[in-house]
């Protein structure tokens, strides 16, 4: 039985975010498929699919106390030092004992992000070392950013990108691709195999009673005009854009229902806008607008699956929100793949999202969705949702997500070829 190693710094289903979905999704379409899975991650965990293993290295945790120290002072002294190393090396012999069978080994983002540099230098030499197959799965990258750009040429940003003829780089969109082949030496990466994120399409297509418990959770009806913003609460998913079109449709839809916005995403508690915590100024906004009785941020309901205790519904899924929505807005500035726009497609559901590059790869415009200028004003945005309202049509959007992004063909046609 092939064997395949999956490392991460978090694991799903404990730990939840974008990269730990497609973990989530590649265990259990893998070991459906006869291979032995083996989950390596610091903190998380949980998976209990059958063929899948899981190994916990808590040094491979951003959230280690220890990790944490030497991440600091590394960064600060801008030089490898005695601590430095000795952490490293524990890393790397944890890593040896648990690949020690690994057929194909596949690492997501610990290679281009910057939450633990010892874990990465110490993946760098495993490359080196290891009989296996190297995958290194590159969601984004901090040398893509401005933050990073500052730091390129400098240690420990230099560990980053690292390069070996064994390792076979991935990334989700044609667009990341070509943002890692445009860095500057060393650090750009050409020919980067491109695997799009996908969806469990049947969890897209259904409503039935414990979805319609969601409803009531929410205060909500289904005479309610229901707009889902799935992104989690961070600047650069610019959720302030979606209060201030909320803001005009309330004026342009007044004969419909109510106007209710659900936020999915849980907040980042460290990021701040205008000197205020993020989620702060948002709340600022509502209340300066008036928009108390339209806004819901409701990520505490919301997990990536269904969970109960004792028979009862305690979290819903993030199908169950799209399968209750009307509209599904994005208005992202930056994305990595935007894997809301093809979950809108798979529920059947009208998008509307930022003309970003990550999106017009996925979608063609008036005819998958519609997209918008970030510049285009609130107004005109909220004009369009209503004159889309009218003359509603998604059933293109469906077949399309059917065809590229169902998670059973992905891995079916372009991930297990490449193991």
């Amino acid at each position: 039985m092939t064997k395949i190693g999956i490392i991460h710094y978090t694991a799903p289903p404990k730990a939840i975010g974008g990269v730990e979905i497609v973990i989530e999704r590649h265990a259990k379409y893998l070991s459906e498929a006869g291979y032995e899975v083996y989950s390596i991650y610091g903190d998380g965990g949980g998976l209990n699919y059958n063929g899948v293993v899981e190994h916990k290295i808590p040094l491979l945790s951003p959230h280690n106390s220890e990790i944490r120290d030497i991440q600091k002072d590394t960064i600060e002294q801008g030089k490898e030092d005695s601590k430095f190393s000795a952490v490293r090396n524990r890393i790397k012999e944890e890593l040896i004992e648990a690949l020690s069978n690994i057929d194909t080994c596949i690492v997501h983002n610990i290679p281009s992000m910057p939450f633990n540099f010892a874990a990465t230098a110490a993946i760098n030499e495993l490359v080196d070392k290891s009989s296996a197959k190297m995958i290194f799965w590159l969601h984004d990258s901090i040398l893509l950013r401005d933050e990073g750009k500052s730091q390129i040429g400098k240690f420990p940003f230099t560990l980053l990108h690292y390069k070996n003829p064994k390792i076979i780089y991935v990334t989700p969109t044609n667009f990341r691709a070509k943002q890692f082949s445009q860095l500057p030496e060393p650090y750009n990466l050409d020919k980067m195999v491109v695997i799009p994120n996908g969806v469990d399409v049947e969890e897209y297509i259904k409503i039935d009673e414990t979805t319609k418990l969601l409803l009531k959770k929410l205060g909500l009806s289904f005479e309610d005009y229901i707009i889902v913003v799935p992104v989690r609460v961070t600047p650069r998913k610019n959720i302030e854009l979606a209060f201030f079109v909320v803001d005009e449709l309330k004026h342009l839809m007044s004969a419909v229902g109510r106007i209710r916005v659900l936020v999915t995403g849980p907040p980042e508690h460290q990021v701040t806008k205008m000197g205020a915590l993020y989620s702060e100024y948002l709340h600022e906004l509502i209340e300066r607008r008036n928009l108390r009785e339209n806004v819901i941020f409701c990520h505490e309901y919301i997990s990536e699956n269904r969970e109960y205790k004792d028979g009862e519904i305690k979290k819903w899924s993030v199908a169950d929100v799209y399968n209750i929505s009307d509209l599904v807005f994005i208005p992202s500035k930056e994305e990595g793949f935007g894997l809301p726009v093809i979950e809108a497609g798979a529920a059947r559901r009208p998008l509307f999202c930022s003309r970003i590059p990550p999106f017009q790869e996925l979608i063609r415009d008036d005819l998958e969705g519609f997209m918008f200028d970030l510049s285009e004003s609130p107004k005109s945005i909220a004009f369009r949702i209503y004159r889309q309202f009218l003359e509603d049509r998604v059933l293109n959007n469906f077949e399309n997500v059917i065809k590229r992004f169902d998670w059973k063909s992905i891995i079916a046609y372009k991930i297990i070829p490449l193991l």
